[in-house]
């Protein structure tokens, strides 16, 4: 079974003691329990023009299953400026004993930017395509091979909000293309002990845990067709 992965440093555990897996470490460890071989491939830290770009170019029909994590800056930009975005392929294999560190966090200005980019795509009329629809016709023809998780809960305000609408907007989405969508908010929620001690953003090693089986768990509920999950919607 050949593996796709896409996305942040939960992919590879970061925070985590040594010993203790990612969620996707959990899921591959799941799956191999069931008697299956697995290979995994994965990409970390691309901006939302890369991921497109990394897809593009990558064979998706070799792959048995695509996962993809996605988070707040699936409702940032616009088809325009991906066109003019540098295509670099950029590929990370982590060594998960030697992670590397994640991308800085966002300023106060950077939240509210985001925010009023957030509220014009729920009031505007589409004039073009956006991001999340660009990736997400990309993956329609494989759409029964892959699975797209909602972004993480997060206990700060600013940032709480932000992956909501993210989340909705995927929802949304997704479910315009019949494309599978596991929602994290059903396992994580944003309170203390579902994060790392004095990191209100990184998930711990329990969490890891919980997202990975819950996750296979998912999978194993409709392997090989379209599951149409029943989600909150906020």
């Amino acid at each position: 079974m050949k593996v796709l992965v896409i996305g942040d440093e939960h992919t590879y555990g970061y925070g985590l003691s040594t010993g203790n897996l990612s969620y996707i470490g959990h899921f591959i460890r799941q799956i191999g329990r069931a008697g299956r071989a697995v290979s995994v491939e994965a990409y970390a830290h691309l901006t939302m023009a890369q991921t497109i770009y990394t897809l593009a170019q990558l064979p998706l029909n070799r792959y048995d299953l695509i996962i993809l994590q996605l988070d707040y800056t699936l409702i940032q930009g616009s088809s325009s400026q991906l066109a003019g975005s540098p295509r670099i392929l950029i590929p990370v294999l982590p060594d998960l004993a030697h992670s590397p560190k994640p991308t800085a966090q966002p300023t106060f200005g950077s939240h509210i930017r985001a925010i009023g980019k957030a509220l014009r795509s729920f009031v505007l009329p589409p004039q073009d395509l956006s991001p999340v629809s660009l990736l997400l016709n990309q993956l329609k023809p494989y759409r029964h091979n892959v699975l797209l998780l909602t972004p993480f809960s997060h206990q700060q305000v600013l940032s709480r909000w932000m992956r909501k609408r993210s989340r909705a907007v995927l929802l949304r989405e997704a479910e315009r293309r019949l494309i599978s969508v596991f929602d994290t908010d059903s396992v994580i929620h944003p309170r203390e002990e579902y994060f790392l001690p004095n990191d209100n953003e990184h998930l711990s090693s329990i969490s890891h845990e919980l997202l990975g089986r819950s996750l296979f768990d998912f999978y194993q509920s409709a392997p090989t067709i379209v599951t149409i999950q029943a989600i909150r919607r906020e």
